[in-house]
């Protein structure tokens, strides 16, 4: 029901099985009467407390996305769709965000993220945007990260006008959004751009339940030789979330028209599910684009960036060195 979280949100669930227990055990008169069996305790009981609100908080942020699915199709306009998409971003966030809070309650294995980075550059800002998405993609393979699908667009001008690629691995999406806006370049003679940076959850291929499946059969008017109307040959699948249909009756056995139809349905859902990700990704890209005045800013003439949020990286030389961008990315997640 949960997909890549039900592991996660099992295991909650099965720590929470002594809450009612611990919080039963603080009342006694025995345990309170040994302050630090007690403190003991109640640390047990805050802790497990804690649990159940990040689980709360992870299944609450599920069903929230899945409503929001379902009002894609109640959707009249452009702007509504584009509206909704952004709250399906949001939330994908937020899923990953206390999904890795709860993996890191529990002790638990954190989850794989997949994400779509890319880099929106000018001609100023291209030089110092090759620079950060070279060392974010080398932090992130040091960090065991796959990194694919990788594009570049150069302008008619001749400058690298947008980078983006796709980076699968642990705490990818918690690791960057920290660097998501359109940052500032400071460029000689007064001159600023700009160097927007983007990240937003791209997702898996989308596997299809037996569940959501309704089959049936019926007798074919179609080829089938001596079969023909004699044997229900031919099948008709229908994908009951979202009502697609497919009926294939040109093969004389049941089981190959079968094959075909799930075959046919398959590449459609992959079709229907791929448009309605890529509007999902533009709509949340763009959002992302509007963040203005960022903590982050680049100097091209001294050749530094800055992040007001650490004080140790304050008109620090740019391009930082690997272990330099390592710890600046360690401290704002930490903030």
């Amino acid at each position: 029901m949960y997909g890549v979280y039900g592991d996660i949100i099992d295991a909650a669930k099965k720590a929470l099985g002594c809450l009612e227990e611990t919080k039963e055990l603080l009342e006694y008169p025995e345990v309170q009467a040994d302050k630090a069996y007690y403190l003991s305790v109640l640390s047990k009981y805050n802790d497990l407390k804690s649990i159940e609100d990040k689980l709360g908080a992870l299944i609450s942020a599920l069903e929230d996305e899945k409503v929001y699915f379902e009002m894609l199709s109640d959707s009249k306009s452009e702007e509504e769709r584009a509206a909704v998409y952004r709250e399906i971003s949001n939330l994908k966030r937020t899923v990953s965000n206390v999904a890795a809070m709860l993996s890191n309650a529990l002790g638990c294995k954190h989850i794989e993220e997949r994400a779509y980075c890319r880099f929106k550059l000018q001609a100023g800002s291209a030089k110092f945007g090759l620079a950060l998405s070279y060392l974010i993609k080398s932090d992130l393979i040091s960090r065991g990260a796959v990194i694919e699908e990788e594009n570049t667009d150069v302008a008619k001008s001749g400058h690298i006008q947008e980078i983006s690629f796709v980076a699968q691995g642990i705490d990818v999406i918690t690791r960057l959004e920290p660097l998501v806006g359109a940052h500032k370049v400071y460029i000689a003679q007064g001159r600023c751009e700009e160097l927007c940076f983007a990240i937003t959850p791209s997702a898996s291929t989308v596997k299809i339940s037996d569940s959501d499946l309704k089959i049936d059969v019926f007798h074919s008017h179609g080829a089938g030789g001596q079969n023909i109307n004699k044997v229900e040959t031919a099948v008709r699948i229908t994908h009951l979330p979202t009502g697609l249909s497919v009926v294939c009756q040109d093969e004389r056995s049941q089981l190959k028209n079968k094959k075909r139809a799930l075959e046919t349905i398959a590449k459609r859902l992959k079709e229907i599910n791929e448009q309605a990700e890529k509007k999902r990704i533009e709509a949340d890209i763009f959002a992302q684009y509007s963040k203005k005045n960022t903590p982050v800013t680049f100097d091209a003439a001294s050749g530094t960036m800055s992040d007001t949020r650490l004080k140790a990286f304050l008109k620090i030389p740019f391009p930082l060195t690997e272990e330099q961008l390592s710890s600046y990315m360690d401290g704002l997640m930490a903030l």
